[in-house]
């Protein structure tokens, strides 16, 4: 049975993770995903409060790629390293002209976060374009072949990959074999309706489901909502969330 995630992003405050993982266990969540720049440089605060909710946090999202390039990253490594969670998640960047310098610069740093965190960590996102004139260093066959011949996983975001055109039921037999986390969540036929709740777009997530049900998938499924979309302190929300725990794991 795969463990079902909530991926938190309330904000830069301490408190607001607070409220977040509070809510996170009150709705049945089996830990949490956290972006590596929001512990900052004191990550064993995070790791306290995972600890106090029951909440290990599975996954981390590693900073930009150019952050990786144009900063020091020792200390995204030693808050990673700290945390130790079984995912690190690298997102895919876009290119505006060329992405052949891009994709040098992502296979370096990727590169280094293996040499440091060890390669069955590393799970490779697919993305997409994030402006009109700038598109994923990577199409979905190219993530492919990136994983495989750097022995890496993949972190399939669904909604992703409806938005940059892709089937997601092709998409996710053409990437099974590597996925280690998916990015669950619906998507609405626009850039703007991306990542919201499951049920409130377009997708075809219950036959989603049954494929990994069918690949025999164990890795976590991860909910991703956009923080608009995403109050910490509803209890409505709560009910949701539960909802969604429920209807994903009847799957399996």
């Amino acid at each position: 049975m795969p463990e079902v995630l909530l991926q938190l992003r309330p904000g830069g405050r301490f408190k607001d993770y607070i409220r977040a993982f509070d809510i996170a266990e009150r709705s049945g969540f089996d830990g949490v995903e956290i972006e590596s720049r929001a512990m900052g440089s004191d990550p064993e605060r995070m790791n306290l409060l995972a600890l106090e909710h029951g909440l290990p946090i599975k996954s981390v999202i590693a900073q930009d790629p150019l952050s990786y390039y144009l900063l020091d990253n020792t200390s995204d490594y030693e808050v990673i390293e700290e945390v130790d969670p079984e995912i690190v998640v690298f997102k895919t960047p876009s290119a505006s002209v060329l992405s052949w310098p891009l994709r040098k610069i992502f296979s370096e740093q990727v590169r280094r976060y293996v040499e440091k965190l060890g390669k069955q960590k590393i799970a490779i996102e697919n993305t997409y374009k994030t402006a009109v004139l700038s598109k994923p260093i990577f199409n979905i066959k190219g993530l492919r072949d990136f994983v495989y011949e750097h022995d890496l996983s993949v972190n399939f975001d669904v909604s992703d990959c409806a938005a940059s055109g892709m089937d997601i039921l092709l998409s996710c037999d053409m990437l099974i074999p590597r996925i280690k986390n998916v990015h669950f969540s619906d998507y609405g036929g626009q850039a703007s309706r991306g990542h919201i709740f499951p049920g409130f777009g377009l997708l075809p997530l219950g036959m989603f489901l049954s494929r990994l049900r069918e690949y025999k998938y164990k890795g976590p499924i991860t909910l991703e909502v956009d923080p608009r979309d995403m109050p910490y302190d509803s209890e409505d929300h709560i009910t949701l969330y539960n909802e969604i725990i429920g209807f994903i794991k009847s799957y399996f």
